[in-house]
């Protein structure tokens, strides 16, 4: 069997071909390959890392929602809590002012009511004494006729 140098000349070419196709095409090819397959696992990997992150902003986002909701929820009862305390203060204060202007409405009519009686008093004695002098015509001293009819006037008022 012979070998032809034609068929020695084609694999050489053949091996020298695969060689420098190596070299000069499929190392940089497969280096490009292997840097993109990395870039789309760091790129997934990001996204994955997005998503987590997307999910904990929201969790975050609605605890600080809740919270706020409970805390205005918090604030509404205090203030309104707060108007009843300030309407009943309110109220409260409203009665004792009336209660205090009875009191010195009742005191002013008592003064007035014993200032009448006084006046009364003073009229009556005045009256009897130009009565009594009337009719018993004769002077009594004047110490002695006011004694008696004040207690005239104490036994029928003191009676009224």
């Amino acid at each position: 069997m012979s070998i032809d140098l034609t068929f020695i000349a084609q694999i050489i070419v053949f091996i020298l071909m695969v060689v420098v196709l190596w070299k000069l095409l499929y190392a940089p090819l497969n280096e490009a390959m292997e840097a993109r397959t990395k870039k789309i696992e760091s790129g997934l990997a990001a996204a994955e890392a997005g998503v987590a992150a997307q999910a904990n902003a929201e969790a975050l986002i609605t605890a600080q929602l809740n919270e706020a909701k409970s805390k205005a929820h918090e604030i509404i009862a205090a203030a309104e809590k707060r108007a009843v305390e300030v309407n009943e203060e309110a109220l409260n204060k409203s009665r004792r002012e009336a209660e205090q202007i009875l009191d010195n409405a009742r005191e002013e009519v008592g003064a007035e009511l014993e200032r009448a009686r006084q006046s009364l008093r003073q009229e009556i004695a005045g009256i009897a004494m130009q009565a009594a002098e009337k009719v018993v015509e004769a002077e009594l001293d004047a110490k002695r006729h006011a004694k008696m009819i004040e207690a005239i006037i104490e036994e029928g008022l003191g009676a009224a």
